[in-house]
């Protein structure tokens, strides 16, 4: 371990106090000449509030967070947030730990000056660390930085809107628009199709969002947002969406706050190199839009060149049937600057171009630059009303920065409903797939799987079972089914086969391993909360006493290490339990917290997993103070158990690069080199989804 510790990281602490100073963390200077001289050339913040955006640039980033909006036990949640664990901190008198405070332009969102390590190691906020964790593996808290709460807060989708982010990963901005198709109705006839190009990102996406939302009205895709195949609806009819979240791929330099590394790396040419695929993903984006419907472009940057000249130039293609709609009066409270029509043009050395015609007719430039980064004319500046966007600094509301622009489409453009039908003519686009998509089998009518089912769990005739769904070919086979709304199956059967669909919906059913039980599956947890309201058996409701005993002994273990069963006996309702069939069942104190469990002659268990079974403690009243420590040391051993794994592989890659440079290839010590690596890549993998689920890195 000792061996990777690098002293390059440790030249530049400050000599005062031991502490890092703003200006270097981790041997990052945080400074840069051209990022200084470009922003001050562009003018795009005032002249006497420089020094404090600058300040505030080098200082770490707020931690940020929110309750989830529709989530049925809200006020419970915020009520606890706000007694055991926010005024304890203010109560403390401790100066080094700051209590959150609401966001005064979001409900049910609060942010708090100190930065994410800082709650993570102060122990003053250890329990309130403790509380966001457990909650935000439920999907009932998002620890999201707070500029990126603003997109959804402008698109406000309706529970029967068609939605698409075109760029979604890691997915907290898709988990907003569920909430918010939810808040008025708890089962939605609308959906989400959330999309992103990278594979990983899009397995990150279907644990953020699939998983922890519990929502059948949600679909994760993975296509290029450039490129995306036009898609279809019933009768082969042209799909277009109501609202369309467009946060795309950028230089970052909004986020400088959190990523002290862009520090020494900007310059102007990341803005430049960006704005072509930028305009190419928003210009597709755009096209994906009815009439009446809402687009927001947004980026985590600054840099005009990647803000408003990429809007500007989509209100220029669209010759009138788009308009650019003022975003600023939607979120009273919200500080932002007013979007500009001028800005200037550079190349990487910070030499202006004027206007594109001075530009070189020869050399690197001509590539790399495009007449659309230029500022519009008085004239079309007129028409475009480009003051009507956001740009939030970071020193207005202590935020990182930000740019948001929100589009609605006024018109059809009949130049583009004519690509649409050459489109539509032509040969369907062909992207060369590295992975093959296991197909989605829907149940067919009269089932003999749902028969099985049906008559075991006592589920009634209504409940639209053909929207249950697997991945093989064979269901029969099937270790899961899988449940989606109507609109969903419906976009799912039209786009199997043109788009790379990756999963949709929320687990209903788990294969059953146990031999003794009857029935084919048990209830999943993720699905009891919509299955169970059709349930007319293998369901009970207990009293508190008996839910509380089953809950505290879930994270128990027996002599052997196997997780602790509770004898029967124990339970005030141990008759009415006994009345049931061995095997899978809900149980309830309220009918709206229901959960799944397993239960024999003699003893029971609950099937949830450790942070569901911690949530269901603190609403039924009990001190989980204790039991989240406990998984906080767990999650810090699995963490360094990661790094060492890390630390070992890195030094076979090493070792062995060391040995080739010498001429001479060796085998590995440890096995199969081929099989360590995947391992070890595995084990990356999940560190890497881990560590980003956890930090909603919002790029």
């Amino acid at each position: 371990m000792g061996k990777f510790k690098s002293k390059k990281n440790f030249k530049n602490r400050s000599k005062s106090n031991g502490q890092w100073t703003q200006d270097r963390v981790v041997g990052v200077l945080k400074s840069n000449e051209k990022f200084f001289d470009f922003y001050k050339k562009q003018g795009l913040v005032p002249e006497e509030e420089w020094e404090q955006f600058v300040e505030t640039l080098k200082k770490d980033l707020p931690v940020s967070f929110r309750i989830q909006g529709c989530h049925k036990d809200r006020e419970i949640l915020c009520k606890e947030l706000e007694e055991r664990y926010i005024a304890p901190i203010a109560a403390s008198g401790d100066a080094g730990a700051l209590e959150p405070k609401p966001l005064a332009w979001y409900s049910g969102a609060y942010q708090t000056p100190m930065s994410r390590s800082e709650v993570r190691a102060h122990p003053t906020l250890a329990a309130l660390h403790n509380f966001l964790v457990t909650e935000a593996e439920l999907g009932n808290v998002s620890r999201q930085e707070a500029v990126s709460m603003i997109p959804p807060l402008l698109l406000k989708p309706e529970a029967h809107h068609h939605v698409l982010d075109v760029c979604a990963a890691p997915g907290s901005k898709t988990m907003q628009l569920i909430e918010m198709q939810h808040e008025t109705d708890p089962n939605p006839s609308g959906f989400i199709i959330a999309n992103d190009v990278d594979k990983k990102r899009s397995y990150l996406l279907c644990h953020q969002v699939l998983k922890r939302m519990k929502s059948a009205n949600c679909v994760v895709i993975c296509e290029d947002g450039a490129l995306m195949p036009n898609m279809r609806m019933k009768d082969d009819a042209a799909l277009r969406f109501d609202r369309v979240l467009c946060d795309v791929i950028c230089s970052g330099d909004g986020t400088m706050r959190k990523n002290p590394d862009i520090w020494p790396k900007w310059t102007p040419q990341e803005g430049l190199g960006l704005h072509k695929l930028q305009l190419s993903i928003a210009r597709k984006s755009v096209q994906q839009l009815k009439v009446g419907g809402l687009m927001v472009y947004s980026t985590c940057s600054m840099n005009p060149m990647e803000d408003e000249a990429v809007v500007a130039q989509l209100l220029r293609e669209g010759k009138g049937s788009l308009r650019l709609v003022d975003a600023h009066p939607r979120l009273p409270g919200l500080k932002a600057s007013r979007g500009v029509s001028t800005w200037k043009v550079f190349d990487r050395e910070m030499a202006e171009y004027a206007t594109f015609a001075d530009v070189p007719k020869e050399g690197p430039l001509v590539r790399a630059l495009t007449e659309s980064m230029w500022p519009p004319t008085e004239e079309e500046a007129k028409e475009m009303n480009l003051q009507n966007v956001m740009r939030l600094l970071p020193h207005q509301q202590d935020t990182g920065g930000f740019f948001v622009a929100l589009i609605e489409r006024v018109a059809e453009d009949k130049e583009e409903e004519e690509r649409r039908r050459v489109e539509a003519r032509a040969p369907a686009y062909k992207r060369q797939k590295m992975f093959k998509d296991e197909p989605f089998t829907f149940l067919k009518k009269d089932d003999e799987r749902w028969d099985d089912l049906k008559s075991y769990y006592g589920i009634d005739e209504s409940f639209p079972y053909e929207n249950l769904f697997n991945r093989l070919i064979e269901g029969d086979n099937a270790r899961q089914l899988f449940f989606v709304n109507e609109s969903v199956k419906e976009f799912i059967l039209n786009n199997m086969k043109t788009l790379s669909i990756q999963n949709a919906g929320m687990k209903m059913f788990g294969r059953n391993e146990n031999k003794v039980e009857k029935v084919r599956y048990r209830i999943s947890q993720e699905g009891v909360d919509t299955l169970h309201k059709y349930m007319s058996k293998q369901k009970m409701q207990i009293p508190k006493e008996d839910m509380l005993i089953l809950l505290r002994a879930a994270g128990k273990q027996d002599d052997k290490g196997q997780k602790a069963l509770v004898d029967m006996e124990k339970f005030e309702a141990k008759e009415g339990l006994r009345s049931l069939k061995s095997g899978s069942v809900v149980l309830y104190v309220d009918e709206t917290r229901p959960i799944c469990a397993w239960i024999g002659q003699r003893t029971a268990a609950p099937y949830i997993g450790k942070e569901e079974r911690i949530h269901h403690l603190r609403l039924l009243g009990e001190d989980v103070d204790s039991m989240e420590a406990i998984e906080k040391t767990k999650r810090k051993q699995k963490a360094m158990e990661a790094r060492e794994a890390a630390w070992a592989e890195k030094a076979k890659e090493e070792e062995k690069a060391a040995v080739k440079k010498e001429g001479v290839d060796v085998e590995v010590e440890g096995g199969d080199e081929g099989e360590g690596q995947q391992q070890v890549k595995r084990m990356k993998l999940d560190e890497s989804a881990d560590e980003e689920l956890k930090a909603e890195d919002e790029n």
